[in-house]
């Protein structure tokens, strides 16, 4: 569709003098408000299921979209960035109006985004950035860097940091995947807060694993936020440096699954205890994990609330409104207007008032 017949298709739909699938395809549908003939089709592209956070993404996504009388179509990647290039592909040509994109690695996504945008959709970045093109419309996610620093002030908390302990405390520190933009906030918001202590001296790290900056945080990504690649990770820094009773005091992991990987470690290992360890997604796994002690706390993203400003998005867009994204994050190529939600902190001491009671997950399945 060219340029002319997408006005023309906004035009009459604003004006609602002709119907919508005279406007020349499916475009018109997207700014039309739904009422008409024409059903909104929306195509959701999630990175995976392996990961329980994105199986439980999609669904939410999927059944507040149908709430809305949208045509939907989820498809899972796999972890495979071809997979999801081919899938995102197949959504354009078969003419989504809309397509949400959960990138496994957002440059990998940009031009089968571009395809979409070409076909007349338009493109959600949801949670993860497509980078590095302008055909991504608006992104929905967190607070990124509020992630990390709520990951970074709770060891700060429970090493007694800003009480004036000078340790040294032994840290060990991992960073997100390094294709998922995500992981570089996350990362910053964690090294502001840590990194004044390890220049002071306070916090070390025995495996010397610590980024220059936090523009270096790559340096200690873990490939594709692997549990079995963190696990490898932390089974050599232990195997090689605290194996003689050096006690490790805390891991950054920043996300549940390198979570996983760090207690499994530790297990291993044999230790009386578990040092503090950070996560991220209130995976159910690793919330039973917290009250048994292994892991110390996650990052709860409610991600109904991520499903539910996304539809809220798309409805507004198909209801020619404008969504709600007052803020934006730069994609390499534009600012993408934004809008985010607030994380929140989660241990054993408000774990049941935040995840059970709020309904997020069973007291069950919560190990309580």
């Amino acid at each position: 569709m060219n340029k002319w017949t997408k006005a023309l298709g906004v035009i009459a739909a604003t004006a609602m003098l002709v119907p919508l699938a005279a406007c020349g395809g499916s475009r018109g549908a997207t700014t039309a408000g739904g009422s008409g003939s024409d059903t909104v089709k929306v195509g959701i592209s999630m990175p995976e299921q392996m990961l329980e956070r994105w199986k439980i993404d999609g669904e939410n996504l999927k059944k507040q979209l149908e709430g809305y009388g949208y045509d939907v179509t989820l498809q899972y990647a796999d972890g495979k960035t071809d997979l999801q290039t081919s899938q995102i592909q197949n959504m354009a040509n078969n003419g989504m109006n809309y397509v949400v994109i959960a990138s496994i690695d957002g440059t990998a996504t940009g031009a089968a985004a571009e395809q979409v945008a070409a076909n007349g959709g338009k493109v959600i970045a949801y949670d993860r950035l497509v980078m590095n093109t302008d055909a991504v419309d608006y992104y929905t996610t967190f607070s990124l860097e509020d992630v990390g620093r709520m990951q970074g002030e709770y060891i700060e908390q429970k090493l007694g940091l800003k009480d004036g302990q000078k340790g040294p405390f032994n840290v060990e520190l991992m960073a997100g995947s390094p294709t998922d933009n995500n992981a570089g906030y996350y990362f910053k918001g964690a090294w502001d807060v840590l990194g004044p202590y390890f220049k002071s001296g306070v916090l070390q790290s025995k495996s010397g694993k610590v980024p220059a900056s936090a523009d270096d945080w790559q340096s200690i990504g873990i490939d594709n936020w692997d549990r079995q690649k963190a696990q490898n990770e932390m089974e050599n820094r232990i195997n090689s440096f605290y194996n003689d009773g050096t006690k490790l005091d805390a891991v950054l992991a920043q996300n549940d699954a390198e979570a996983t990987g760090t207690y499994n470690t530790v297990e291993a290992a044999g230790w009386d205890y578990y040092p503090i360890i950070t996560g991220q997604d209130a995976e159910k796994a690793n919330v039973q994990a917290i009250v048994q002690g292994k892991q110390s706390m996650t990052v709860y993203k409610d991600t109904r609330e991520l499903a539910k400003a996304t539809a809220e998005m798309i409805k507004a867009l198909v209801d020619g409104k404008e969504p709600k994204a007052p803020d934006t994050f730069n994609n390499g190529v534009k600012d993408v207007p934004s809008q985010l939600l607030t994380p929140v902190t989660v241990d054993k001491d408000n774990l049941k008032e935040v995840l059970v009671d709020g309904g997020y997950i069973s007291a069950a399945d919560a190990g309580l």
